[in-house]
């Protein structure tokens, strides 16, 4: 893998590019296309976003109405009608950073730049934007681990022709993922851009960079969506065991580590002190893990060094086992190290550390994996669509698209090689005549002499006679035919085997570690003999007498590690340094010499084109083979990192867009990998082929549906008539509550206070949300009024599809509370004798035919309401 030029980097940025503006536009039409938002009334626009994505879109319509943009972001610091009436800091609670950044630019365009544009319109355009920016980065991914533009390539149109089934981002705009996962993306492809980097130059550069970049990263994606903090625990897991399997010196490796998890360290720091002291941040696997992991290998690193002091080689075993022994003792206490921090803060009171989404999806795994009944909230999560297990159907359309047919057409295109080799390895060669075979053998040793300027008088030496015959053979192999001797011969030319690589890789890597001690050396007495300038002039003697001196003071500097950049951990050891430059100039030339005899036979390159390749390697950095790079570290993670994404992804539906688009990168680039430095031809046809007929089918269908979708139906919930009635015949400071699919919309319509929201994996919400939902259970009324009157609820939103006092399957609103309380299976549930029946402190003030309100009164004010009729819809 060499590094790419300027012009390299620059095209595959424009390519990049218009992937960006084409996906952009994409989304955009498809949204329009769904939606007819440009058509539609605010109220109406609004009323399309439900759960969370009404909440966000309310805290930035905050931000946007206000004189500017500072205004709204200190009120956001103290807001009471979303958790009524418990006051809440946004900042803190929330992972608001999207909308922070969108209004802050609204607030620019409005005045500098178009004072009529639309709040609604400008968040949506960010998000197509930050699309972009995740197939921007896909193409730039594929190309670095494939190799090749068709990695990129093949990468985005996959992308594109299964977006329908995943990455549904005109579906859920506001969705948190829409916004982490870019960064997210971003800090994935620029750790594997410095993985690349290392295993090509051998050293680590540029660390205060890769320190900053990755940090910003990893707090952009902390701070946008609460799941981020899991994706970055699983890539730690992964590159803590990777670095034993790693070739890489101990310094290199231990250098890397630690600049990567102090840029997790400083990120979770980052996003800590931005969202004002988030609780949810404070205590987490991901800093747990990257913490230890950083004292793991400052640990490391101070054995390595006092080893390499004392003199000796240090046992690779004993430092093998030492960061395995320790890399499972880090799961152990990161664990116990927070759950004891989070008992002694809660308990010491200097802060509340509430148990957050960790122990929300832990349920929720011990739910999907066990079967066990692990609480209302998280059962009522479990039955989410959006927490879906992906369908088997569609599950096989992506495996039979990308992954069976290319591999399919590589088989097949396999097969006929072997059988073509085969059928003319066993092919009888009697019609050749003997004058046939004389002039062929006749023309080969020409071109032998005339290639290796061999003599008549040389032909008696063993080695010549060695090369000469594998000449023959491959004539023979070849039934005699010249012609095809020839481009077989220049065939073997082009295609070195593995072990010449290999072997050519360690001299090279010999002589650079050479030049680089050279080269520190000249440093050294060039920089000696300029201070001896400066303090007097100096005899030769003295020269001479100093000269030893010099030379060993050098070498012991040689020996210490580099402040700016890691060395190579056999460059500074002196029990491995290499010998002089001259010895092992003779050994390459006599080692390559016969392994060109040995693995290319007759079609080695000729003595003076080794030579000259031999001085350019003398300048050249350590460049892995391609057989080497298929085990790089990069690829290594990318794979393993795809693998946790599609164990995710199977286990909830909404997560499957991780497993998909990562699985964009990988999978063109198997195949690439073992073809495309060696048989490039058979990789580009058979790619083209593959590429062509999936871009046809399933292709231009799922692009097709996207566009004029015969599935898709808009929402009739008729949600709007509902929203008007509120806003119409209640009071500005009613509190509402109701189920999570609609209220936050309801707050974002009406501005009405809330008492419950969609973020479930608070455990403060889902208490609430507990109580709330007990209108759906048998419970006595007299119980559920007291749970609703401690929220200070006075309008209780229902929706009527789960009145039916029937269980039609286990997702039923009504099966879930059986399973919480059997001992009221006996009872009637409550919200269908609230429809039918008068009951007391409860009154139906509105219905249609999806929702109604249940207006919550005393006793005895609900005495006094009997004779007068509140404003009610009939069912």
């Amino acid at each position: 893998m060499r590094e790419p030029n300027l012009y390299v980097i620059l095209s595959h940025a424009l390519i990049g590019c218009g992937f960006f503006f084409l996906y952009v536009q994409h989304v955009r039409v498809i949204f329009e296309t769904r939606t007819n938002i440009q058509q539609l009334n605010q109220l109406e626009r609004e009323a399309l976003l439900r759960r969370e994505d009404a909440l966000y879109y309310a805290f930035y319509k905050q931000l946007a109405d206000g004189p500017d943009f500072w205004h709204g972001y200190e009120q956001l610091k103290n807001v009471t009608d979303i958790e009524y009436p418990h006051s809440v800091n946004v900042l803190q609670r929330f992972y608001v950073l999207p909308e922070l950044v969108t209004a802050y630019f609204f607030h620019v365009v409005r005045s500098g730049f178009n004072p009529m544009v639309q709040p609604m319109q400008f968040y949506l355009e960010f998000v197509w934007l930050m699309g972009g920016v995740t197939l921007l980065v896909l193409y730039l991914y594929g190309t670095l681990l494939c190799e090749n533009i068709f990695g990129g390539i093949y990468g985005v149109i996959s992308y594109l022709m299964f977006h329908s089934f995943v990455a549904k981002i005109y579906e859920r705009p506001l969705a948190r993922e829409n916004f982490a996962f870019p960064f997210i993306f971003l800090q994935m492809f620029y750790l594997c851009i410095c993985i690349g980097r290392i295993i090509h130059r051998q050293r680590h550069t540029s660390r205060m960079f890769m320190i900053f970049a990755m940090s910003l990263f990893t707090a952009c994606a902390l701070l946008s969506w609460q799941f981020s903090t899991f994706i970055f625990t699983t890539q730690i897991l992964i590159m803590m065991t990777s670095w034993n399997v790693s070739s890489l010196s101990t310094a290199l490796v231990n250098a890397f580590v630690l600049d990567y998890s102090l840029s997790h360290l400083l990120g979770h720091a980052l996003a800590f002190v931005m969202s004002h002291g988030n609780s949810q941040l404070l205590l987490t696997w991901q800093l747990s893990i990257s913490l230890f992991l950083f004292l793991i290998t400052v640990v490391r690193q101070l054995r390595h060094v006092r080893s390499r002091r004392l003199g000796h080689a240090q046992d690779l075993l004993n430092g093998d086992l030492f960061s395995l022994k320790f890399m499972m003792l880090t799961l152990l206490l990161a664990s116990s190290m927070q759950t004891t921090l989070m008992e002694l803060f809660n308990r010491t009171g200097v802060v509340s550390v509430p148990e957050g989404a960790q122990q929300h999806f832990f349920d929720l795994c011990a739910h999907w994996a066990l079967q066990v009944n692990v609480g209302f909230v998280a059962h009522l999560s479990a039955c989410n669509p959006q927490y879906a297990r992906v369908s088997w159907s569609e599950l096989w359309q992506l495996v039979k698209t990308m992954i069976v047919k290319p591999y399919c057409m590589y088989g097949v295109v396999m097969l006929a090689m072997f059988f073509r080799r085969w059928r003319k390895g066993g092919a009888p060669v009697s019609d050749v005549t003997k004058e046939q075979r004389d002039r062929a053998r006749n023309y080969v040793l020409e071109d032998f002499l005339e290639e290796y300027r061999v003599s008549m008088s040389d032909m008696s030496t063993k080695e010549t006679e060695k090369q000469l015959y594998k000449c023959f053979s491959l004539l023979e192999s070849c039934d005699f035919d010249y012609e095809r001797y020839k481009r077989a011969q220049a065939r073997l030319r082009k295609e070195q085997p593995p072990a010449r690589d290999d072997f050519m890789q360690d001299i090279k890597r010999l002589r650079a570690q050479i030049n680089r001690n050279s080269d520190k050396q000249r440093k050294e007495r060039a920089q000696g003999t300029k201070e001896a300038a400066a303090d007097g002039p100096i005899t030769s003697t003295e020269e001479e007498d100093k000269d030893p001196d010099a030379d060993s003071e050098s070498k012991k500097k040689n020996q210490e590690p580099g402040s700016g950049e890691t060395e190579p951990e056999s460059a500074a050891d002196p029990t491995k340094t290499p010998p002089s430059t001259s010895a092992a100039d003779e050994a390459e030339e006599r080692e390559e010499e016969e392994h060109s005899a040995t693995a290319a036979g007759c079609g080695s390159n000729s003595s003076g084109h080794r030579r000259r390749k031999r001085s350019s390697s003398r300048r050249s950095s350590v460049v892995p083979t391609a057989n080497a790079q298929i085990l790089n570290m990069h690829y290594v993670y990318s794979f393993l990192q795809m693998l946790v994404f599609t164990f995710i992804g199977l286990a909830v539906r909404k997560l499957f867009f991780l497993s998909f688009t990562q699985g964009c990168v990988i999978v063109p680039t198997v195949c690439s990998k073992l073809w495309y430095h060696r048989q490039r031809n058979i990789f580009w046809s058979v790619s083209l082929a593959v590429f062509l007929l999936s871009m046809f089918d399933p292709g231009m269908v799922n692009i097709h549906e996207e566009y004029f979708p015969t599935r898709y139906s808009k929402s009739g919930d008729d949600l709007e008539s509902m929203l008007e009635w509120i806003k119409l015949n209640t009071e500005r400071d009613a509190v509402f509550a109701g189920p999570v699919d609609i209220i936050g919309t309801v707050h974002l319509t009406t501005k009405r206070p809330i008492v419950n929201h969609a973020h479930l994996e608070m455990r403060q919400m889902a208490e609430r949300t507990e109580h709330v939902y007990s209108v759906y259970s048998r419970q006595q009324s007299s119980d559920i009024y007291n749970q609703c009157a401690q929220l200070k609820i006075q309008y209780l939103i229902i929706s009527l599809d789960e009145c039916t006092n029937e269980v039609r399957d286990d997702c039923d609103l009504l099966a879930i509370w059986d399973d919480e309380q059997p001992a009221y299976q006996k009872y009637p549930q409550f919200c269908h004798e609230l429809l039918h029946k008068n009951v007391p402190s409860f009154l139906k003030v509105f219905a249609n035919d999806h929702y109604g309100i249940i207006k919550m009164f005393s006793q005895s004010v609900q005495i006094n309401l009997k004779h007068n009729k509140m404003p009610e819809m009939s069912i």
